[in-house]
């Protein structure tokens, strides 16, 4: 495990070790587990922008179904006539 320095304000210095007195843990034990958070957060926020950029060039080159396709589709399910999946 590598060892980054980095400077707190007082006023979150004073919170940090409050709380880490609370949950008996570590600064770093807390400090680790916040920036994972935070890691996660901004990741997840790439990842739907991607999903999002990805879903307006499929719109832009007319790869989408309606939602009424989708609608007749899904009445079918469980059906005899249960019918296939509409295509793009």
């Amino acid at each position: 495990m590598s060892t980054t320095s980095f400077r707190l304000d007082d006023e979150l210095e004073k919170k940090l070790e409050v709380t880490a007195d609370r949950l008996q843990r570590t600064k770093g034990w807390i400090i680790n587990d916040a920036l994972r958070q935070y890691i996660m957060r901004e990741e997840q926020k790439l990842r739907m922008l991607e999903q999002t950029e990805d879903a307006i060039a499929d719109i832009e080159a007319n790869r989408i179904v309606s939602g009424e396709e989708v609608m007749k589709w899904l009445e079918t399910w469980g059906s005899q006539n249960e019918a296939q999946a509409p295509n793009v």
